[in-house]
């Protein structure tokens, strides 16, 4: 059940100028840039992919048209808001004849009790009153079995299932961008059924378990997946773009293809490994949508899984949701099967890189990852919407906000000048970020505000080196600025011989200044 949940990314971003982090234990609590982006709906929202560097006239254009720190963005319409997860329904528009009727009419919620397991009414009780716990299974922390579905809705549904791939195949979407093999059911015409199952079933337990994400969740995206040899086999490490997730397995006969859970996204060991969960026909497992988990390849066979997952748009506007969507800082080393190589960008500093038939087999998006190469070759990049590698590597960084857009343009000109005669002295991998990174800021907007004041660079125009897991930065103490003086004053960071400042904090940059003129002099 995959992905990422994208609407923190546009979320982080947007606010990054105003809003700190958590405290770390070793740093002051705005010692660490929002920019541990979550990645976005495989299913429907946007890419989040990091623009090109900007043009000059583009920002002009953009400075011009909204207010300092807001983003000149259309509003999102509202309609398109409301339903997070929409596909239509083929049922509805008389395109889809179904097999079992009866899943389909309007009153088929009402057949729920006699579709879920008997022991389900223990657990909801249990949940009505309060805790849950003792009538499930505890696989990890915070993550929880059960059984849901009996055996024959299990294979009343399946062949539901395979009845629609073989008839409306090609009206059908598949569920993400992770999964090849599966269908919407909302899509086909089950939301009503759906909709009762997560209204007046599931949301005791959810809203009980977690209480902050399940207990006003109003929406949902219900979806099934598919692993078979030859198929998908299994399923990149990933975060779900749910707040609660329902997964059930619903057959058929296979081996292996457990589920394993690492930790959640905000905690440092969200990339360790935590558990192993084997499939059992109509039992559930619930957690969180955070919980980074992934499907382990099938060895035989072919397995198919229900899963659900439900959303609640009060707690997706609040703080806490940011919260919990941002990777931590301070992440402890990975175990390699918690590693994602679809959004992981240090996948291949601890695990071999996959061939594309294998990564292809695992869902992974190789998209996404062709993406991320190609942003590591761009010799300038937009520090309203930085690299997550902003956070680890020492970064060039040039801030151009308020000034004319010719003055802009030359300057613009002339740290690209810089960056290409720098960045091809490093040699560095394709699928690897350079040890140097250069950022450009022509509007205060995104995460230009924060980054400013991390580097406590004053004015336009201004320059500075940032290392914020070092802690300090390098400002260059003079507003007469080209390609000769970037390039010297770089030169003398690479070269040893700028002295350095604590973040934060303004400073007229006179040390770094006299230390670029002095190794200028010498050289």
């Amino acid at each position: 059940s995959p992905c990422i949940a994208g609407a923190a990314a546009a979320a982080c971003a947007a606010v990054a100028g105003s809003r700190r982090l958590v405290k770390e234990p070793s740093r002051p609590p705005w010692s660490r840039l929002c920019l541990r982006r979550q990645r976005p709906s495989m299913a429907m929202a946007a890419s989040a992919a990091e623009p090109a560097a900007p043009s000059m006239d583009q920002a002009a254009a953009a400075s011009s048209s909204a207010p300092g720190g807001v983003s000149a963005t259309k509003p999102t319409d509202e309609k398109r808001e409301l339903r997070r997860f929409f596909f239509g329904d083929v049922f509805k528009e008389g395109v889809y004849k179904p097999l079992h009727g009866e899943l389909f009419r309007p009153d088929a919620g009402a057949r729920w009790k006699s579709w879920l397991s008997p022991s389900f009414e223990a657990v909801l009780a249990a949940a009505r009153k309060g805790d849950p716990r003792p009538a499930l299974r505890e696989e990890a922390p915070g993550v929880y079995s059960f059984e849901l579905f009996t055996p024959e809705f299990c294979d009343m549904l399946l062949a539901e299932v395979e009845h629609a791939q073989q008839t409306n195949r090609e009206q059908l979407d598949r569920p993400n961008g992770m999964n090849r093999y599966g269908i919407v059911l909302n899509q086909l015409g089950l939301e009503p059924l759906i909709t009762a199952l997560q209204r007046e079933h599931l949301a005791p337990l959810q809203g009980s378990l977690f209480p902050e994400e399940g207990s006003t969740c109003d929406d949902h995206h219900c979806f099934i997946v598919r692993y078979k040899a030859g198929e998908d086999v299994g399923l990149d490490m990933h975060e779900d773009d749910a707040d609660v997730t329902l997964n059930v397995c619903l057959g058929k006969e296979f081996e292996a293809a457990t589920l394993s859970f690492c930790g959640l996204a905000a905690h440092d060991n969200h990339r360790k490994f935590k558990h192993t969960y084997s499939h059992e026909k109509g039992r559930a497992v619930l957690h969180l949508g955070r919980h980074r988990h992934g499907a382990d390849d099938i060895a035989r066979g072919e397995r198919v899984n229900f899963i659900l997952w439900s959303t609640s748009s009060a707690y997706r506007a609040s703080e806490a949701h940011l919260r919990h969507r941002r990777h931590s800082a301070t992440a402890e080393q990975p175990d390699p099967i918690c590693l994602s190589y679809t959004h992981d960008s240090d996948y291949t500093k601890y695990a071999k890189k996959p061939s594309s038939e294998e990564a292809i087999a695992r869902g992974v998006m190789l998209d996404r990852v062709e993406e991320r190469y190609a942003k590591y070759k761009r010799p300038v990049h937009d520090l309203a919407s930085p690299l997550e590698e902003i956070n680890t590597t020492p970064s060039v960084l040039l801030f151009l906000e308020g000034l004319a857009p010719q003055v802009q343009h030359k300057l613009f000109t002339d740290l690209m000048s810089v960056a290409g005669e720098l960045l091809p002295r490093f040699d560095t991998p394709s699928d690897k970020a350079p040890p140097l990174l250069f950022f450009v800021a022509v509007q205060p907007v995104g995460a230009v505000p924060q980054v400013r004041s991390f580097s406590g660079c004053r004015g336009s125009p201004a320059l500075a080196v940032l290392d914020i897991d070092g802690e300090r930065v390098w400002r260059y103490g003079s507003e007469a600025l080209d390609a000769t003086s970037i390039l010297e004053f770089v030169g003398a960071y690479l070269a040893g011989t700028l002295a350095a400042s604590p973040l934060g904090g303004g400073g007229d940059g006179g040390a770094e200044e006299t230390d670029a003129k002095r190794s200028r002099a010498d050289a």
